[in-house]
């Protein structure tokens, strides 16, 4: 019999309301075909020393995790119209990239060798695992498909590409909105624990899978460089620009110490600032997250050693006389 195989991306202790979509629109599919449908879960599980006594007389079958949130898990699933729900335990992070949960999906897909393996489009690991799946399997590749008709249900994609029941091959679609199906009345639905080899490629350090926060969210910020930090008339039109534009200025330990700017203005290294403009004189260190304008004035080269470009003083004067006249 073939299978039909959804994704689930976790949200919490719930299934992410895309891999919801798909499981749904795999459903469909599934009961058109007279196919098995499997719904997969990727968790993590740290790695346990054989030799610990707390490891002994733990069942195989037993999910990591806290209990109500895997009940939770499984029931969601069960109602979602999954007949048999796949848990594939790692050592890696549970972070959407391959490199992370690339072993353990490869684990899931060739134990169960499905017919049609399906995303949600919007769940989070389906930009990395979809295309890859298709590649490593020989499938097709539909990257917003919808389910089509009631009884003999096709998958169709939006340059009119579909899938149905008499083709040939495998395929892998990226599921788009999808109705809602009735709740599944089969609550007792059977678990299949894997445990493939192999965590996270060894090659790829996962550092981090939150976006940087900015250290500080400024309205207009002027930075110097130490380069420009030494010369007496750059750093007066300096103060003359920085009044006219409200702005604050800031700088390295070198601008600190000649009195430039004041020591709780100096810039961290590494740290991240999101001000809604810069204006950058001579070659600062620093790091501008978002969307930042960015005004650069003195810098005759992208690298630090740099010398300044000429007339960087005149050209300040120049920008601060206009903006007063305004």
């Amino acid at each position: 019999m073939a299978a039909v195989l959804v994704h689930i991306d976790l949200d919490g202790d719930r299934p992410h309301e895309s891999s919801s979509q798909a499981l749904a629109a795999g459903r469909a599919v599934a009961s058109s075909w007279g196919a098995t449908l499997y719904a997969a879960v990727i968790v993590h599980e740290p790695a346990h020393d054989p030799d610990d006594p707390a490891a002994v007389g733990v069942a195989a079958a037993r999910v990591p995790g806290e209990a109500k949130a895997i009940e939770a898990v499984r029931s969601a699933l069960a109602r979602g119209g999954a007949d048999k729900i796949v848990v594939a335990k790692t050592t890696a992070p549970i972070v959407p990239l391959w490199g992370a949960l690339g072993a353990a999906w490869q684990g899931v897909v060739e134990h169960l060798r499905p017919r049609l393996v399906v995303f949600g489009a919007d769940a989070p690991s389906a930009a990395e695992l979809g295309p890859r799946t298709a590649a490593r399997i020989g499938a097709r590749l539909m990257l917003r498909a919808r389910a089509r008709g009631t009884e003999d249900v096709e998958l169709r994609d939006r340059d009119r590409s579909y899938v149905r029941v008499s083709d040939t091959g495998a395929a892998v679609v990226l599921i788009g909105a999808a109705s809602r199906i009735e709740v599944h009345g089969d609550d007792d639905i059977d678990v299949m624990v894997l445990v493939p080899p192999g965590g996270a490629d060894p090659r790829i350090e996962l550092a981090s899978s939150a976006p940087a926060a900015p250290a500080q969210i400024l309205g207009t910020l002027v930075a110097i460089g130490d380069d420009a930090a030494g010369d007496p008339e750059i750093v007066k039109a300096t103060q003359r620009l920085a009044r006219v534009l409200g702005a604050q200025v800031v700088g390295g330990a070198f601008a600190a110490t000649v009195g430039v700017i004041d020591a709780s203005a100096v810039l961290e290294r590494g740290a991240a600032l999101a001000p809604e403009m810069c204006v950058s004189i001579g070659h600062p260190a620093i790091d501008l997250a978002g969307a930042a304008s960015k005004v650069t004035i003195g810098a005759s080269d992208k690298s630090p050693g740099a010398p300044l470009a000429a007339g960087v003083a005149a050209s300040l004067g120049d920008l601060a006389r206009m903006l007063e006249d305004r």
